[in-house]
């Protein structure tokens, strides 16, 4: 899914950069060379590096086999 229109940075881009370590929306985009044009993107994007770091810091269930 297209989140930016303006530079055509999909869903799985964002996603990537926070896996990546980029803290904030803002950073994902500098990784991929843009920078937020109209804006109308930038709280949807936020939202998924958000979601995507907390699933790499959230403790892992590892149980013995």
């Amino acid at each position: 899914m297209i989140v930016c229109s303006c530079n055509v940075i999909r869903e799985r881009d964002i996603r990537a950069a926070a896996r990546r370590g980029c803290p904030d929306a803002e950073t994902a985009y500098r990784s991929m060379g843009c920078t937020f044009d109209c804006g109308s993107c930038e709280d949807h994007a936020d939202d998924l590096v958000a979601e995507e770091r907390e699933k790499l810091l959230a403790p892992r269930d590892v149980r013995a086999a």
